[in-house]
């Protein structure tokens, strides 16, 4: 037994909406108001879709060609296109259709996206690049961190050459046996680096 879809429930995609050819208006085109949300039957005459500016600042709104519901809605307000895309999908079956034509006209309020303001470019002398040679590429923080406890390792194990080296130690238990020295002997010792 199929299940009869209900008003609230939404139907197949049948059917979408793109954004108008590339010779019609100007790119890059921005959405600048969505009309319709996920589930709403709209009818041609009465039912604003979106709206967008274009390159030139030029606003237009436009409707689907035919009566049906919103299934899809691929786009946001603020969004901008460089390229023709499908941004709406509608499912136009013959439920769809009955159910938009017992729609009153819209009177969703306008998603307006914020408008554009232009940006302040200041003169600015362009900065030196860095010699490719002079450019220190930084570690990133584990290997630097590893690089890092390497290095105190290191000092710690030099350290500790050093005190043996000297024969000294913390513990005064242990005595050192002194050498005898011989008194007539004429020898000189030198030493050099």
């Amino acid at each position: 037994m199929v299940k009869k879809r209900t008003k609230f429930d939404i139907g197949p995609s049948t059917n979408g909406l793109a954004l108008p050819d590339e010779k019609t208006l100007p790119y890059p085109l921005r959405v600048q108001a969505i009309y319709v949300q996920i589930g709403d039957y709209v009818q041609p005459a009465s039912h604003p879709i979106y709206t967008l500016m274009d390159s030139a600042g030029a606003q237009h709104t436009y409707s689907f060609d035919l009566p049906g519901q919103v299934t899809r809605i691929s786009v946001r307000p603020g969004q901008i296109f460089t390229r023709r895309q499908r941004i709406f999908e509608f499912c136009c079956d013959s439920l769809a259709l009955d159910f938009a034509a017992e729609v009153p006209p819209s009177k969703v309020k306008p998603l307006m996206a914020p408008p554009i303001q232009p940006r302040v470019m200041t003169a600015q002398r362009p900065r030196p690049q860095p010699d490719a040679a002079q450019v220190k590429v930084a570690a990133p923080r584990p290997q630097r961190r590893k690089q890092a406890l390497a290095a105190s390792a290191v000092i710690v194990l030099i350290g500790a050459a050093a005190l043996l080296s000297l024969g000294g130690t913390s513990d005064k238990s242990e005595k050192v046996a002194e050498q005898p020295v011989d008194k007539t002997s004429n020898a000189t010792i030198v030493v050099s680096d």
